[in-house]
C-alpha cells in the first residue's frame, strides 16, 4: 500500500472515531432521544427535544461541521499532488525594446508672410492647403505707397546733401552731417524693402517649398505694416508630439529611431528620430512629451494628423515570454522553480520586445520560470516538470 493510500485511510478512520465518541457522549437510554435513519455510510445522528436537548443538539452540530470541514480539507490536501508545469529558461538576448504613445503631427517650420509698410492688396494667388514652391507668386501688392516713399527718401537725401555742402566748415556742419546720414539710412531701408527676396515687382513670393496654412487678407484690403498676411509650412519634415508613459522616462533619448503610423493611414509607417525629450509630467496624465521628426518627402503626411509612434532601442538583456509573467503592467511576478518547488518572485519590467517581456530586475540569466500551469499554482508548491524550453542564445 502506498503512503498516499495509507494517509487516506488514517484520515477517514479518525473521522469515524470522532463521530463514535460523540454518540457515546449522549446516553442512548434517554427518554427524549430519537434517532434518524442513517443515510449511506453516515453514522446515526441523535435528535433530542426540550431546552437542554436543543443546546446539546447545537453543540453536536457545530462539532460535526468542524469535523466534516476538517476532513474535507485534509482529503483535498491528500488528493492535491505536484502541479504539472512547463518551464522557460530566462536568458540574455539581443532584442529591440519598443516604447509607444499617441500624439499629433505639427509643421517643423512655419513662415509668416508680411510686409513692413502699409500697402493695399491687389490679388491673392493661393488658398489654404495649396502647395507652394520657391519664388511662386503669393500676394500682389499696390506699390504706389512704397514708390512714393522711395522717391520722398531720395529727395530728402538730395536736400540734406545740398545743405551739408552749404554749411561745410561752419559750426552747423556736424548737425547737417547727421541729418544727411539719417536721410541716407532711410532711403537705403526703403530700397532694400523694394528689393526684398520675398518681393518681386510688387509681388510677395514664397521663399520655400511647402504648403499654405492660412491666408489673412483679401483683394482690395489695406494691410497694416508688419501684419501677417499669410502663413506657410515646410512639408518635407514634420514633428510628432507624442505622449509616452512616465514609466518609460529615462528610456527615451535624443537620436533614437522611431516609426510613426497615422490613424488615417494604418497600413503605412514613416521613419523618424527623437529630436526632443521633455522630462516633466503632462497635465492630467501620467505621461511625458517626446518630439519625433518625421521624414515626409512624398508629402503623404499632413499637419494635425493623429498618429501612434514607437521608439526603438536595441538591448542585450534578460527576457521571458509574456505568458510567464503575472500582471505584466503592474506588480509583475513570475514563478521561479528550484529543487522541484515553485516560488513567487517580483520582477521589474523594462518594456516589451514582440511577445517577450524585458526584465530589468528580479531575474538572472538561467533562472527557470513557469511557462504553463500557472492557473492553480501556489507559492511554495511542489511541481512536476513536463518539459523545459531553452532558447538558443
Amino acid at each position: 500500500m502506498s503512503t498516499h493510500d495509507s494517509n487516506d485511510k488514517d484520515t477517514r478512520q479518525k473521522l469515524v472515531d470522532a463521530q463514535t465518541l460523540l454518540m457515546q457522549a449522549i446516553p442512548s437510554s434517554s427518554p427524549n432521544l430519537q434517532t434518524a435513519e442513517a443515510i449511506g455510510n453516515a453514522p446515526l445522528i441523535p435528535r433530542v427535544t426540550g431546552e437542554k436537548g436543543n443546546r446539546r443538539l447545537v453543540i453536536i452540530a457545530v462539532v460535526l461541521v468542524v469535523l466534516i470541514l476538517g476532513s474535507a480539507v485534509a482529503w483535498s490536501q491528500l488528493k492535491k499532488g505536484p502541479v504539472s508545469v512547463t518551464l522557460y529558461q530566462a536568458n540574455m538576448q539581443n532584442v529591440t525594446r519598443s516604447i509607444g504613445g499617441n500624439g499629433q503631427l505639427y509643421a517643423v517650420q512655419t513662415l509668416d508672410i508680411s510686409y513692413p509698410l502699409v500697402e493695399r492688396v491687389v490679388a491673392v494667388n493661393v488658398k489654404p492647403g495649396d502647395d507652394v514652391s520657391p519664388n511662386q507668386a503669393l500676394i500682389q501688392l499696390d506699390m504706389t505707397q512704397l514708390n512714393a516713399q522711395v522717391k520722398q527718401a531720395a529727395d530728402e537725401v538730395a536736400s540734406s546733401q545740398s545743405k551739408l555742402n552749404k554749411v561745410a566748415g561752419t559750426v552747423q556742419a556736424p548737425e547737417a552731417q547727421r541729418e544727411y546720414e539719417d536721410a541716407v539710412a532711410r532711403y537705403n531701408t526703403l530700397v532694400a524693402e523694394a528689393k526684398s527676396p520675398t518681393l518681386n515687382n510688387g509681388t510677395l513670393i514664397s521663399p520655400l517649398k511647402g504648403h499654405v496654412v492660412s491666408v489673412s487678407v483679401q483683394p482690395g484690403e489695406v494691410a497694416a505694416a508688419n501684419s501677417t498676411m499669410m502663413t506657410l509650412a515646410v512639408d518635407s519634415t514634420l514633428v510628432a508630439h507624442i505622449q509616452i508613459p512616465l514609466l518609460n522616462l529615462g528610456q527615451v533619448y535624443v537620436g533614437q529611431t522611431a516609426t510613426v503610423t497615422p490613424s488615417a493611414l494604418p497600413d503605412q509607417t514613416f521613419q523618424g528620430s527623437v529630436s526632443t525629450v521633455i522630462p516633466q509630467a503632462s497635465a492630467n496624465s501620467d505621461t511625458f512629451e517626446v518630439w519625433i521628426n518625421v521624414n515626409n518627402d512624398k508629402n503623404t503626411l499632413l499637419a494635425n494628423m493623429n498618429v501612434f509612434a514607437s521608439v526603438q532601442e536595441p538591448l542585450h538583456t534578460v527576457v521571458v515570454p509574456r505568458l510567464a509573467v503575472l500582471n505584466p503592467d503592474h506588480g509583475s511576478t513570475v514563478f521561479v522553480v528550484r529543487n522541484g518547488k515553485a516560488t513567487l518572485h517580483h520582477i521589474q519590467v523594462g518594456g516589451y520586445a514582440g511577445d517577450k517581456v524585458i526584465v530589468s530586475g528580479g531575474l538572472s540569466d538561467g533562472d527557470l520560470v513557469v511557462l504553463t500551469g500557472l492557473d492553480t499554482l501556489k507559492d511554495g508548491q511542489d511541481v512536476n516538470v513536463i518539459s523545459t524550453e531553452r532558447p538558443k542564445k
